[in-house]
């Protein structure tokens, strides 16, 4: 490295060969110098455009420009010196002029031992390089392979719990199916005990006919007014006999339901009694509260109950759309939600098209001929069963069969006004008991205007218990679990 006291010396020296004429005189000045005076140290060549930076080092333009383009800070690479800002890079003419003259003058050697050392340095330093690229690949290729086996788990996981669920699905699919295998053979075995029943007095009947078309005309028109005196003087003791009986059941088993005004949708008019409720289509002013239906116009009874049985009694009369049921206490209430059993509703409807449906997933149409005009809902908690049935005439309408683990509310819902035509309300009535003669299928032993007074029998299936109820009489029943609960 050339110093600045050396650079004063070879300024003087320059300009003493600059005034002498004699060529011989600068060759020998130059030749005072080492060839490592002209070196830049970065290069290891003479200089060319050498510049001189405040630490008092020079280095070529170009291998000086080079080095501080490849490192952020600004130092000297010769001593390591800092600099705040970057110098001003400006040529030394003179130092340029004597490595001028030292390059034309000095002979041409070959490359000594340190520039061959340089070149395996920098061949060195490019293989570790390689190799360094050959270890990030191979990082890079673990991590890949590492990625691959985790998606590999991944889909494996998705796979397993895909399969798990279906064979879920499935189960469940064929444990739906075979309890219901299972009511239609009950059901069956009902039917064809019934119809066993009916066959028995039908014979008994063929037989009482026959034994008065033996008889003369004059005798059998006596004997039928005789059998029929006897038959309704009989028929009045049965039924008063079974009324007094089957009223202490009413009383014992009848539940007294009363409608909820706190859960009733704004839309819905409910009576003082709390027996009666309608739609209004007209939003009332009333709190809203957690307990209250918001997006469908439907209301709930007071009354709970978490085991026993029960039966009640809704008209319906000539509505054209309208749900009864019975619902699970922790239903939701608020916003949009659908009705069928997995949510908690055993529900039967009549929509506005005249159809009547069990509220199941998907739903299921009912036909029923004629209309009828009040609904009896029947509970049996413990046997998991929700019946509704003609009030009117006895008929079995639909049963859900499930397994009930809340407390229930009995439900109703009046349906839209359609304009006024529905607007009549839903009246929850007290059960009257109902029965029926086992009158024959031959009307001509009944005397005229007999029928007037014929008992229509209202079939409920017996609960599977000790239950001492008769398996073909009403139970319309309630028991002491029953609860009032201030919705």
């Amino acid at each position: 490295m050339v110093s600045v006291n050396e650079i004063k010396c070879i300024t003087q020296a320059e300009q003493v060969v600059r005034s002498d004429p004699l060529v011989e005189r600068m060759a020998s000045t130059v030749g005072l110098l080492s060839e490592k005076h002209f070196l830049c140290s970065l290069c290891r060549d003479i200089f060319t455009s050498p510049v001189t930076i405040a630490c008092g080092h020079s280095f070529c333009l170009s291998c000086l420009s080079h080095y501080w383009a490849r490192h952020q800070s600004k130092y000297c690479p010769h001593c390591k010196r800092v600099f705040t800002d970057r110098p001003d890079l400006s040529v030394n003419h003179i130092l340029a002029d004597i490595s001028d003259n030292y390059r034309k003058t000095r002979p041409q050697e070959p490359p000594d031992e340190e520039m061959v050392i340089d070149f395996e340095q920098m061949i060195l330093e490019r293989l570790q390089k390689i190799e360094r690229l050959k270890y990030s690949l191979e990082v890079q290729k673990s991590s890949y392979l590492r990625e691959v086996r985790e998606s590999q788990k991944v889909f494996s996981a998705l796979v397993y719990a895909m399969e798990k669920s279906h064979k879920t699905v499935v189960t469940a699919i064929e444990d739906r199916q075979r309890d219901e295998e299972k009511r239609v053979e009950t059901l069956v075995t009902e039917l064809e005990q019934e119809i066993q029943e009916l066959r028995k007095e039908t014979t008994e009947s063929d037989h009482q006919i026959s034994v008065i078309d033996d008889q003369s005309d004059d005798t059998k028109q006596i004997n039928l007014k005789a059998i029929s005196l006897l038959d309704m003087k009989d028929w009045s003791k049965e039924v008063n006999r079974l009324s007094k009986s089957e009223l202490k059941r009413t009383e014992k088993y009848t539940v007294d339901v009363n409608l909820s005004a706190k859960t009733a949708h704004p839309f819905l008019s409910v009576s003082e009694d709390r027996k009666q409720v309608r739609h209004t289509d007209k939003l009332q002013e009333v709190p809203d509260n957690p307990k209250r239906f918001d997006r469908v116009a439907n209301v709930l009874a007071k009354e709970s109950f978490g085991s026993g049985r029960c039966y009640w009694e809704v008209e319906v009369g000539e509505k054209l759309e309208w749900s009864l049921g019975v619902v699970k206490k922790s239903i939701n209430r608020k916003g949009k939600f659908t009705v069928c059993p997995a949510n908690g509703f055993w529900t039967l409807s009549l929509r506005a098209g005249g159809q009547f449906v069990a509220n199941t997933s998907p739903i299921t149409p009912l036909a029923l001929e004629p209309k009828p005009r009040k609904v009896g809902v029947f509970v049996d908690y413990p046997a998991g069963r929700v019946s509704f049935y003609c009030a009117e005439s006895g008929v079995h309408i639909h049963t859900f069969t499930d397994t009930f683990t809340d407390r229930l509310h009995p439900f109703f819902g009046p349906g839209r006004l359609h304009g006024g035509k529905n607007a009549a309300p839903l009246i929850i009535e007290h059960p009257q008991l109902i029965y029926t003669s086992r009158r024959t299928s031959n009307t001509s032993l009944w005397p005229k205007g007999s029928r007037e007074n014929t008992i229509l029998h209202l079939r409920i299936p017996a609960p599977k218990s000790e239950d001492p109820v008769s398996e073909h009489d009403i139970c319309r029943t309630v028991d002491s679990h029953i609860s009032i609960v201030e919705l």
